[in-house]
């Protein structure tokens, strides 16, 4: 081999070695960046659960709360790139079915995102039982997904 083909070799060899690292850190970012969505979603769920567990609940807390779901659910969807599951080789709580039942997916996203608008528009109108109705139901739609689409370890 020539020392020009050699040098060749070696900067493809790097170059391809440089973007797989760009790849998996993109990826990576990706990944945390999902899971941080995920955790300030589930914040603002928890929050309402115990502000309806307790004696008297804030209907202005809950309006909180929902606005913040309702702001955020429409996200759900554009969070699963393609190689950003378990292939990918990285710690996630993404089942490879979202991508494989990727339809099943999409559906369970958007029964999430209806619910979630129902509920801040419970809250907004005050009536308390209507916002707790509305809050149950879209705890239903994440419990469905999560039961689809979400490993237990992660």
């Amino acid at each position: 081999m020539t020392s020009k083909m050699t040098v060749a070799v070696l900067t493809g060899t790097a170059v391809l070695a440089l973007a797989s690292a760009v790849l998996a850190a993109d990826v990576a970012a990706q990944i945390k960046a999902r899971h941080d969505f995920f955790h300030e979603i589930g914040h603002a769920m928890k929050s309402s659960a115990e502000e309806v567990k307790g004696g008297a609940p804030s209907i202005t807390n809950l309006q909180k709360y929902a606005a913040a779901i309702d702001s955020l659910a429409p996200k759900i969807s554009t969070l699963f790139p393609a190689g950003s599951g378990p292939e990918s080789g990285l710690k996630t709580g993404a089942k490879a079915e979202i991508w494989t039942k990727s339809a099943e997916f999409s559906q369970d996203a958007k029964d999430f995102v209806t619910a979630a608008h129902n509920y801040a528009l419970a809250a907004k109108s005050g009536d308390i039982n209507a916002t707790k109705a509305a809050l149950m139901a879209t705890g239903k739609t994440c419990k469905t997904c999560h039961e689809a689409f979400r490993a237990e370890e992660h």
